[in-house]
């Protein structure tokens, strides 16, 4: 496919910044030992050199030397050779001694003057690192770490809490201090949004960009338990016909003969507002509940004189209306909700064990934002103790429980950050030039091209859209493999142009900005997504609509078709127990299963699918025009699974092939054939490093070269070990083999300096002989580029989107 080589920026920009200040780290080194370790070296290297050259005096005067001499000669050098202290004085020894003149004297005070360097330095070692575990359990029990780690791990909070449970005394003690220093970690260094250890905000990109602040933030927190137990709620939920008493109701009113509608709403914390209706399908049986108006109404207008009847209600969505049972609750969540507790709990019958827990959790919910760290943990502990209760009280065969429990908290930056520099905006074009040229299409798109050809062209020049799926799910062939699938590599290529229900190509853009060593600014590429949007997606519901609603509607309205509308898909796998849900953006497409849950969706069954001539693109319509069924969830588009990955394909079919991609996006490490340390330079287009410098080498053959009965000496052995291999003093460490590690070490990669001794113990403590290590330059450097936010030096992640559109 051909497309425009000059990429579109989107003006928003996503910011993930560190939770505290970088410079945290900087009390973690180990200045005096590094100090002591240096005098300690430099004395050794000089009683070496001297030790080498009293040796080649001895080779050269042992055999002018008499017997006797020769033989008290010859176990002198070999115990200089060695670094022992010479054998008992003798007149023999003097004798040899006094022919190789002061050198041997001066030796003898640098052995023990290096000696003494090199106890001083063991001692001072071991003071920094108790030093340093004392920092790490003080940092635990109060500031910004601590927290954090109320809500992500407050069993980890409640350990560190104990009298000297921080040590490296015990394999114990270690362990707690391994876990809270990459936490630590990950609250300075890494940028992975989960609550107060990674916040996030908004900036634009150029000098005319809307002006930002870096002072004085003010930052929101939202609390809330995982998605997938309040739809599974809502399911429960809905089988009772107690279902919404006690909120507030709307005057009934009648649809048709025999059916009256019952609508009520209400308030809620974050949500704004939500709605539902009650469809009661035999009036009489309901007379004493409800007064019916004497003329019947269409159901668009009942809905119109609710709104009269209370006009200052935000009618932002209204549920859809249903004819199917007694009282069958529809229930749907606000538009751009961001937790679904109180719609939830709005609706438990009143007054029942449901209603009391329901009630206790949303308490809890309000009250975690303000507590201390001590009674967030508290608070965070019996909140997944009374949802794991209520999830399992309420369970049915149907509705099973949830597998994973855990408290989610999201924190924005309220205000907007300054704009990036605008060399950061030609950097970024300059990557999309490069971008432009690699982009393809999907292998599986070719495929379900193929198959259109092949098994529904000869017959059919269209075909209802559930049919099309069913016939697709059911003919074996390769495109039935998915977008993960390595096989699909072998498929031949196709060249088509974007049709009328594909997106524009788009791609996010995960870099930072850094200066390199000579002063050249640049940005570093992390990661390669789709750039739909997402990622920002996710927290748009927190920010004010003007900072990433408004900017977010505007990019998928520029990468639509003109003519088309755009349709989410809602899919199960966007329900991660974790991250909060992204959808939301535009109208459900429904496919099944429950997982549409606002109003005014579309079913499969009103759409229809054929091939456009003119683009060579599948083209999935209604009966108005086209339709574009994009995909905005948080979990990859290329793990979608069945109808959910057909549709999303259709919709955006490009694939980014620069080499960089696949590295940078995959979920996977495997390691094959690592033989000795294997360097990879830091690869540049430009003003963009795509590639940061990694080294390779199995953990058998790094244990070898520095492990030592002493940290002291390991600590030590490590730097000679770096400086040999050239690495750098900060460095990101992955660990995998070669057996894929889909969700585990693989993915978690520990952050390495050879100034911070601590983080040298935590790795060691981590690996296994069998572990193949990627030690990966850290670019940018913890604590010389970093951005000052609140007054507070903080690492950060920029997300940038990029779309292209078609040439010519």
């Amino acid at each position: 496919m051909q497309v425009s080589e000059q990429a579109t920026i989107a003006p928003f920009v996503l910011v993930r910044l560190s939770g505290t200040a970088v410079s945290t780290l900087l009390q973690f080194r180990a200045d005096g030992a590094l100090s002591a370790l240096e005098e300690a070296d430099a004395l050794t290297r000089r009683r070496d050199a001297l030790a080498g050259r009293l040796s080649e005096e001895l080779h050269a005067l042992i055999p002018a030397l008499p017997d006797e001499d020769r033989r008290v000669a010859i176990r002198l050098r070999r115990d200089i050779h060695n670094g022992r202290p010479p054998r008992p004085a003798s007149a023999v020894l003097d004798r040899v001694v006094a022919r190789i003149g002061p050198g041997f004297a001066t030796w003898l005070e640098l052995r023990e003057r290096s000696a003494a360097a090199a106890a001083h330095y063991e001692r001072t070692l071991e003071s920094e690192l108790a030093a340093s575990y004392a920092a790490l359990a003080k940092h635990s029990g109060d500031g910004a770490l601590a927290r954090a780690l109320s809500v992500a791990a407050p069993e980890i909070l409640a350990a560190s809490a104990r009298a000297d449970a921080v040590h490296g005394g015990s394999k114990q003690g270690r362990r707690l201090a391994r876990t809270l220093f990459n936490y630590l970690i990950r609250a300075a260094v890494k940028t992975s949004p989960l609550g107060w250890l990674s916040p996030v905000a908004v900036c634009t990109i150029g000098e005319g960009a809307p002006a930002g602040s870096g002072e004085s933030g003010s930052y929101r927190a939202v609390a809330s338990l995982p998605h997938p137990l309040y739809f599974r709620l809502l399911q429960r939920l809905w089988a009772r016909e107690d279902v919404g008493c006690g909120v507030r109701f709307h005057p009934p009113a009648r649809i048709g003969d025999g059916r009256v509608v019952r609508s009520s709403y209400f308030h809620t914390r974050t949500n704004g507002f939500f709605w539902r209706e009650d469809v009661l399908t035999d009036a009489a049986e309901h007379a004493r509940e409800v007064t019916v108006p004497g003329d019947g109404a269409l159901g668009s207008a009942v809905l119109a004189s609710l709104r009269e009847g209370d006009p200052a209600a935000p009618w932002t969505r209204v549920a859809r209306l249903t004819d199917a049972g007694l009282i069958r609750g529809e229930s749907a969540w606000p538009a751009g909700a961001y937790d679904a507790h109180h719609a939830v709990a709005g609706l438990a019958p009143h007054g029942t064990p449901f209603a009391e827990s329901l009630s206790a959790i949303g308490e809890d919910l309000r009250l975690l934002a303000d507590s201390e760290p001590r009674e967030r943990a508290a608070i965070t502990r019996r909140l997944v103790r009374r949802a794991h209760d209520l999830d399992e009280a309420t369970a049915t065969a149907t509705s099973p429980r949830i597998p994973e429990l855990s408290v989610r908290e999201d924190v924005v930056r309220a205000q907007p950050l300054p704009p990036l520099p605008e060399w950061v905006g030609e950097a970024l074009s300059a990557y999309g030039r490069r971008l432009a040229s690699v982009l393809v299409v999907l292998p599986q798109y070719a495929a379900s091209l193929r198959f259109w050809q092949r098994h529904v062209a000869p017959e059919h020049d269209w075909l209802p859209l559930p049919a099309f799926l069913a016939r697709y799910m059911a003919t074996p062939g390769p495109h039935l493999l998915d977008n993960l699938d390595a096989r699909l590599r072998a498929e031949p290529p196709v060249d088509v142009r974007p049709g009328p229900s594909t997106l524009l190509p788009a791609f996010a853009v995960l870099f930072q900005a850094t200066t390199l060593e000579d002063g050249e600014r640049v940005i570093v590429v992390n990661q390669i997504m789709d750039g739909v949007g997402s990622v920002a997606a996710r927290f748009r519901a927190l920010f004010e609509p003007e900072l990433l609603t408004g900017p977010l509607d505007a990019w998928l309205a520029h990468l639509t078709p003109s003519g088309s509308r755009p349709l989410e898909l809602t899919v199960a796998t966007d329900w991660n127990p974790i991250q909060a849900r992204s959808a939301g953006r535009a109208r459900p497409l429904d496919l099944g299963g429950g997982m549409a849950p606002r109003s005014g969706f579309v079913s499969l069954e009103q759409l229809r699918i054929r091939l456009d001539q003119a683009t060579g693109t599948l083209v999935v319509e209604d009966a108005t025009g086209p339709v574009v069924p994009f995909y905005s969830g948080l979990v990859p588009r290329r793990m979608l699974k069945g109808v959910a990955n057909i549709l999303s394909t259709i919709a955006s079919p490009w694939f980014c092939a620069a080499p960089e991609a696949g590295g940078t996006s995959a979920a996977m490490l495997r390691l094959d054939g690592v033989d000795g340390v294997v360097h990879r330079p830091r690869e540049r287009l430009g003003p963009v490093v795509v590639r940061r410098a990694h080294w390779a080498v199995r953990a058998a053959e790094l244990l070898a070269a520095i492990r030592r009965p002493t940290m002291a000496g390991t600590f030590a052995a490590y730097r000679s070990w770096a400086a040999e291999h050239g690495l750098p003093d900060q460095v990101f460490v992955r660990r995998g083999g070669v057996v894929p590690d889909l969700y585990a070490k693989g993915r978690k990669p520990l952050w390495l300096s050879a100034s911070v001794p601590l983080s040298l113990s935590a790795l060691l403590d981590s690996l296994t002989e069998e572990d193949i290590l990627v030690m990966e330059e850290a670019l940018p450097v913890a604590g010389r580029d970093s951005v000052m936010i609140d007054g507070l030096p903080r690492m950060t992640e920029y997300v940038a989107h990029l779309s292209w559109g078609a040439d010519g």
